[in-house]
């Protein structure tokens, strides 16, 4: 695996850094490894540390669409009427081991594990003032942690990288899928300790109105969800709680809002690495302004039926979060994801990662899969559902009854955001009942194993310990 870890690093890390005065030998441990990743000189001066975590956010900016269309496309959120070889595997659950294209995001999550490895090893090391040091330290160790959560939910066990050392990631076997997840919570709770209350900017040290650096809330909303996931029920609906009486967030009453840049609900974004360009990915490759593209990777998914007819009569997250484009020859409708509303270069958007609304939905059911705390979790529903302009819930007060509730909110308002429908499936036991019946639409062939991706046989290749996911 040193070709993963080391020798594709991103460029964008490279070139960020190389500004700094630092040779690429001095940044990319090569087969066999002579250097160090980073030369000391970075970690001994303030604003060069800090850039070597910053530029981490700048290159996952493509992320937010790509995991979105591509976990939208596995599941039953998205159309693609594209042929393109790297988009047609998702559509019909057919992902390739063999394919560089089909493989999902393990190759850029252990780059950017490595990077923070990197920071967390160069920051021991360095002289810089204790306190960025701690923030830069948390920074990396909760960019470690959210990139280990979708590596293990994406593949299942996976290796775990904690280390620049090329001998020992070279050769490791995948670690248990619990032994990651408590490895994920470590780090969180580091992260928590370790990182400010307030959004900082670039300087490190004055407090800015831009949620795009981590904060310890942010720290907070993924250890909530990564105890969810987990099924830690208590300490889910603790974290979750924490956010939810925090002041500093709250639901934006108008929807169109919600995903603008530094609103209240947004508990950490991407900015805008290039403002000459677009706002954010998932504007610029989802907005249709002709019909789906049918030969491309990009603006080619429109939102599926399902997901269309899931929205109750009423919802004005239907109305505000799917757009549409129309032809009148054929007279043929195309409705696509429209969250994201700008893809001009008047940068008004960033791309959102954690939102209060996830949290509201998490301590609801945290709490009715504990079957206490039912009123409440009553309460946190029907705020998500007043905000989209519908009345409260008036089902049956039982946890049957309120989990399905609670999947069908998160149906509807987490849609096409980081593949939380395609998890959801997962970690709720839904997919092969869900996918048995879409993917053959699609003209896939499902089978149970295709609820993980398969591990990149490049990478097998590479480390003979690497075992292959069943199915593939």
């Amino acid at each position: 695996m040193c070709k993963l870890y080391i020798s594709e690093i991103t460029l964008g890390f490279l070139i960020s850094l190389s500004f700094l005065g630092v040779g690429c030998k001095k940044f990319v441990v090569i087969d066999p490894p002579s250097t160090q990743i980073v030369t000391a000189s970075v970690f001994n001066d303030n604003t060069a540390a800090t850039a070597a975590v910053t530029t981490i956010y700048s290159q996952m900016q493509s992320d937010s669409w790509s995991m979105s269309q591509n976990s939208g496309l596995l599941s039953d959120e998205l159309v693609s009427l594209s042929t393109d070889g790297s988009v047609q595997p998702y559509y019909i659950n057919g992902l390739m081991a063999s394919s560089s294209s089909s493989t999902g995001p393990w190759k850029k999550a252990y780059s950017y594990i490595y990077q923070a490895n990197a920071i967390i090893e160069g920051l021991a090391k360095g002289i810089i003032s204790i306190s960025i040091q701690k923030k830069l330290t948390g920074e990396a160790k909760f960019i470690r942690a959210f990139w280990n959560f979708y590596l293990v939910n994406c593949y299942g066990d996976v290796p775990l990288v904690t280390t620049t050392d090329y001998t020992t990631n070279a050769t490791l076997k995948r670690t248990p899928k619990a032994l990651v997840y408590q490895q994920i919570v470590r780090d969180l709770k580091d992260a928590q300790s370790l990182l400010d209350s307030n959004y900082i900017a670039g300087d490190d040290t004055t407090i800015t109105v831009d949620r795009i650096r981590p904060t310890k809330w942010a720290a907070t909303a993924l250890l909530a969800r990564a105890y969810l996931y987990n099924k830690d029920y208590a300490n889910a609906e603790m974290e979750s709680n924490i956010l939810l009486s925090n002041d500093r967030y709250t639901l934006v009453k108008d929807l169109g809002s919600v995903f603008l840049a530094n609103n209240q609900e947004a508990i950490w974004q991407l900015g805008v690495p290039d403002p000459t360009l677009f706002n954010t990915t998932d504007a610029y490759y989802f907005i249709l302004l002709a019909p789906p593209n049918n030969y491309g990777p990009t603006n080619t998914a429109t939102i599926s039926s399902n997901l269309y007819n899931a929205f109750e009569p009423g919802d004005n997250r239907k109305t505000s979060w799917i757009g549409v484009f129309s032809i009148t020859s054929p007279d043929t409708s195309y409705y696509f994801p429209f969250k994201y509303k700008n893809s001009s270069s008047d940068i008004i958007e960033y791309n959102v990662l954690l939102r209060l609304a996830e949290q509201y939905l998490i301590h609801a059911e945290a709490l009715v899969q504990q079957n206490k705390g039912l009123d409440q979790a009553v309460k946190d529903i029907n705020a998500i559902r007043n905000r989209a302009g519908l009345g409260n819930y008036s089902g049956p007060k039982n946890q049957t009854a309120l989990l399905s509730a609670i999947m069908h909110e998160r149906q509807v308002e987490l849609f096409v955001e980081w593949g939380h429908r395609w998890f959801d499936l997962i970690r709720t036991g839904n997919v092969d009942s869900v996918m048995s019946v879409v993917t053959p639409i699609k003209g896939g062939n499902w089978k149970p194993e295709y609820a993980l991706y398969p591990i990149p046989q490049s990478e097998r290749n590479i480390d003979f310990n690497l075992t292959q996911n069943p199915g593939y």
